[in-house]
């Protein structure tokens, strides 16, 4: 994102920019926070797609002009208030070096069957994100139960292996470089992406039953400092040049139709085209289900009931 504020403040040179980097759990309470102090960022962009659409949901967002937007598509926006402006896959990361030839699981079945028949050998040194405290963790999760029958049975055999629970991707794609993991579950394709790309020891699994892929979601908050700044960046986000930064620069898969390339919608679209289907998780109110108080408790229950 760094070198997407620089190219910003280039084209809008009277606006400060600072960026605040936090995961999505404390930048949620910040926003919280600061909005009952009367006061917030004026942009807020998170990968946790359902808290972010539960802040919408809840009124803390301004409505945003669209007219420069016609090829935005339709699962990409809510309500003219939320944009998702990415479209990142989770991914299974590993170690090439470390698994070879039939022990690289193509999919989730292969995976569930690996960790079933070589638990020894696996067990702790698979990782995923701790869902309890990392909102994109949750929310690939909470996907991933609502998709796919073979979920019950994936939590079972992670705990089986002991699993390693990580609050953020860069955590986890380190440890599979070191060595320390074997393999990573439902890591952010956007990061895996760069570090593969930068790493003789890292390869990175397009699951071929079905490939998440989530967005990154912005909003101009009610309350923002500079609201005016908040929307122009938010346009900047969404025009073609920002766009094909977030693919150039970010490796974010943009989606911006007019983009070719590894690390952009068009490109995903072509790489899981023959593996599986590629499910876009859509910004509305579905995202609220797994927000509900009770929903999220009883799954964040079950969750600790099998992942001991």
């Amino acid at each position: 994102m760094k070198s997407l504020i620089a190219d910003f403040q280039k084209q809008q040179p009277a606006i400060a920019v600072e960026y605040i980097d936090l995961n999505s759990v404390p930048l949620f309470e910040r926003f919280l926070k600061d909005y009952e102090n009367n006061a917030t960022s004026d942009l807020i962009i998170s990968s946790a797609m359902d808290l972010q659409i539960k802040l919408v949901n809840d009124g803390y967002a301004e409505t945003h002009s669209t007219e420069s937007l016609l090829w935005l598509p339709e699962w990409a926006q809510w309500r003219r208030q939320a944009f998702g402006f990415t479209a990142e896959p989770a991914v299974m990361v590993y170690n090439k070096k470390l698994l070879t030839g039939n022990d690289i699981p193509q999919n989730r079945f292969e995976l569930i069957e690996l960790l079933r028949d070589q638990t020894q050998r696996f067990k702790g040194r698979i990782g995923t994100y701790d869902i309890q405290r990392s909102g994109l963790g949750y929310l690939f999760a909470s996907q991933d139960a609502q998709q796919a029958s073979t979920w019950g049975r994936l939590t079972e055999n992670l705990n089986s292996v002991k699993v390693k629970l990580y609050d953020s991707t860069s955590q986890m794609l380190n440890a599979v470089r070191s060595g320390e993991l074997l393999l990573s579950y439902n890591v952010l394709g956007s990061y895996a992406y760069s570090a593969v790309s930068q790493s003789d020891e890292l390869g990175m699994i397009l699951s071929g039953d079905y490939t998440l892929g989530m967005s990154r979601v912005a909003f101009v908050s009610k309350r923002a400092r500079n609201a005016k700044a908040g929307h122009l960046f938010l346009d900047y986000l969404l025009s073609e040049r920002g766009q094909r930064l977030l693919a150039v620069e970010a490796k974010l898969y943009p989606i911006h139709p007019d983009l070719e390339g590894g690390a952009t919608l068009t490109g995903l679209k072509q790489e899981t085209r023959n593996r599986g289907p590629l499910k876009l998780i859509k910004l509305g109110p579905a995202l609220l289900t797994y927000q509900d108080r009770m929903k999220k408790e009883n799954f964040l229950s079950e969750w600790r009931k099998v992942i001991r």
